[in-house]
């Protein structure tokens, strides 16, 4: 799980075949597939997106891409903070169901993130692109139901991310990781399940899997040796999680 702290305030770009690993970041992301198929997973929940379909990720909402065969979008990444507008939406709400299968006005939607794609790549005047950016949202969050959440500070986030980043490796549980916090482990573990789309036990297996798998493809170290290196008590924890994660086993990969 990678909590990605992006620095501009809007990003438009085509992507093609995209895969990306489970993340979270404070900005609204938006794909619509334009060819091809893929999977996107939000906060749990997963759906096979084809040509014409969106989806939206909100803030702190973990989400990952998976492209099975081929795939072209355009994945529009930009802060709330930018559409002023929405903040309600995007601070104290959340989609029951961050999918659109289809949208009203189709061609005149197509017309619209065609015109955003342009306009950022050819570094046009930036309220323009804000003006497409604010119609495109707004047919989308017209054809979504949203729900109530707690508000969660956006630091709480950032500090779990970079708490666990350090001491992964460590003998670790979630007592010890809310106590360091100073917050209880309730209100700890409800943000995991709320904003990171798990539970702490299964964010700790990945990172510590994926260091496992930087290790296995990329130096001469022993399974063994990468296990414990990776904060695994056992062996055999070790390559149940790694096949959870990944699955292969370890070994494979050397």
């Amino acid at each position: 799980m990678i909590y990605q702290d992006r620095a501009e305030y809007l990003s438009v770009k085509t992507t093609k075949n995209n895969n990306y690993l489970s993340h979270i970041h404070r900005q609204v992301e938006i794909f619509y597939v334009l060819d091809g198929a893929i999977e996107v997973t939000i906060s749990g929940q997963k759906k096979r997106l084809e040509k014409g379909m969106a989806s939206i990720v909100f803030p702190n909402a973990a989400h990952e891409t998976y492209t099975p065969q081929a795939s072209t979008a355009v994945m529009m990444i930009f802060s709330h903070d930018f559409l002023p507008d929405f903040h309600y939406e995007f601070t104290f709400q959340k989609p029951k169901c961050p999918f659109i299968d289809s949208i009203q006005n189709s061609e005149q939607f197509s017309f619209l993130v065609s015109g955003l794609l342009d306009n950022v790549q050819g570094d046009a005047d930036i309220r323009i692109s804000k003006g497409y950016l604010y119609v495109i949202v707004s047919m989308i969050l017209s054809r979504l139901s949203l729900a109530k959440q707690q508000k969660i500070s956006d630091d709480i986030c950032q500090m779990i991310s970079d708490y666990l980043n350090l001491h992964f490796t460590e003998d670790l549980n979630l007592t010890q990781l809310a106590a360091s916090l100073g917050y209880s482990k309730y209100h700890i573990s409800h943000i995991f399940k709320d904003k990171f789309g798990c539970s702490f036990s299964d964010y700790l297996k990945r990172l510590r899997s994926e260091h496992a798998m930087g290790l296995l493809t990329h130096s001469e170290m022993t399974a063994t040796d990468i296990c414990f290196a990776s904060g695994f008590s056992s062996l055999r924890t070790f390559y149940r999680a790694f096949h959870e994660v990944y699955g292969v086993a370890p070994k494979s990969m050397k």
